[in-house]
């Protein structure tokens, strides 16, 4: 009989308990190093128990430092616990206008809204007269939340959520989530003065955070004595120099394991880690595109036209683009690129003329154009 391609042969050498616990969706039953953080999401949520009215919350940190995972925990254990709170997670890469994202609220609140041919003001009547009926209090939370206030009705939205919670007196708890410390700062003024949040600031892990974290990822995700002495330690210190990105440093640790069983090796080592490092960082750096300003955007763009570009080509061709700007901004601006790992400088003598710093992409041009592109 003919046996089948997926049927195994029984010596594989595996490397994985269960590779769930590397996923970047999955929400641990502990997170290291954030007990400050959840302890401020619960007394801000601790109202909706007992009936009284929430705050409003600005999460807020770099990439990869717990900030979902945090938010998701805590509401987990706060429907867990009481009836009285639902939460409703919204991306905004995905949700970014006042009418998709109503639409989702209206539904999540048993209002049926249909996708098309209703217009956005009478799917707000609909969502009011559902909050009035619901017998819970919505937690909604708004992830990536800079994507929204890219668009004009991103505002008008916001407003519209505090205005529920002013005039019409209900339960609801706002959770915005961004990269950028100072995304309240730019609001409309009517939002600012509605919003009163508390702002919680998640800073970058530390390698040694990082090791505790990965350790307690590999033990549930990796069989006993699949993982070289060493990986654990490289891994950490990677995603360290990477502003201290622990879903960088998860992802490569799912990726060596699948390395190390597709050579069927039994044992994940430093080599099969380092092989992830390429694509893990890739993928990660072109998210983060997302989160530049418009001058890094800008900068990064013409450093990718023309790699090796000296700083002061840079200085002008940038001069030539927007508004000119000082010599200290652009090395600020630069080196803030650097540490970022989107770019990689070297010190180039130019003879009688001195020094100077010439500027190359870590990422490949094509697909970097393409999402620098997509975000302008």
């Amino acid at each position: 009989m003919k046996k089948n391609i997926f049927e195994r042969s029984g010596k594989e050498k595996q490397v994985f308990k269960d590779e769930k616990y590397l996923y970047p969706e999955f929400v641990p039953e502990r997170l290291p190093h954030r007990d400050r953080e959840i302890d401020a999401l619960v007394y801000g949520f601790n109202p909706l128990v007992k009936g009284g009215k929430p705050h409003n919350f600005f999460v807020v940190g770099p990439t990869g430092v717990g900030k979902t995972a945090c938010v998701k925990y805590v509401l987990n254990e706060l429907q867990e616990y009481s009836d009285r709170a639902k939460a409703l997670y919204l991306n905004c890469f995905e949700f970014n206008a006042r009418h998709a994202i109503l639409s989702k609220i209206a539904n999540f609140l048993g209002a049926p809204v249909p996708r098309r041919g209703i217009a956005t003001d009478e799917i707000y009547s609909r969502f009011l007269e559902a909050l009035k009926k619901a017998d819970f209090s919505p937690v909604i939370v708004l992830d990536e939340v800079d994507q929204l206030l890219l668009k004009a009705d991103g505002s008008k939205l916001l407003y519209d959520l505090l205005r529920v919670v002013e005039y019409e007196r209900a339960r609801v708890a706002l959770v915005l989530i961004s990269n950028d410390i100072e995304l309240t700062a730019k609001l409309d003024s009517r939002v600012r003065s509605s919003l009163t949040e508390e702002k919680i600031v998640f800073e970058s892990y530390t390698p040694a955070q990082l090791k505790d974290i990965l350790r307690e990822r590999a033990s549930f995700a990796f069989l006993s004595g699949a993982l070289g002495e060493e990986v654990i330690p490289v891994a950490a210190a990677h995603a360290a120099r990477l502003g201290g990105d622990a879903r960088i440093a998860i992802e490569s640790l799912l990726k060596a394991g699948r390395e190390a069983e597709k050579e069927n090796s039994g044992k994940v080592e430093v080599k099969h880690l380092k092989k992830s490092f390429e694509s893990v960082d890739a993928v990660s750096l072109l998210k983060g595109i997302r989160h530049l300003n418009e001058s890094e955007a800008l900068l990064l763009k013409l450093i990718a036209e023309k790699p090796g570009i000296f700083s002061g080509e840079l200085f002008k061709a940038f001069g030539g683009k927007t508004e000119p700007l000082s010599e200290r901004r652009l090395r600020d601006l630069l080196n803030g690129l650097e540490k970022k790992n989107f770019v990689f400088s070297e010190q180039v003598s130019l003879g009688n003329k001195g020094k100077t710093r010439s500027f190359s992409c870590r990422l490949p041009r094509e697909p970097l154009m393409r999402e620098l592109n997509r975000n302008q």
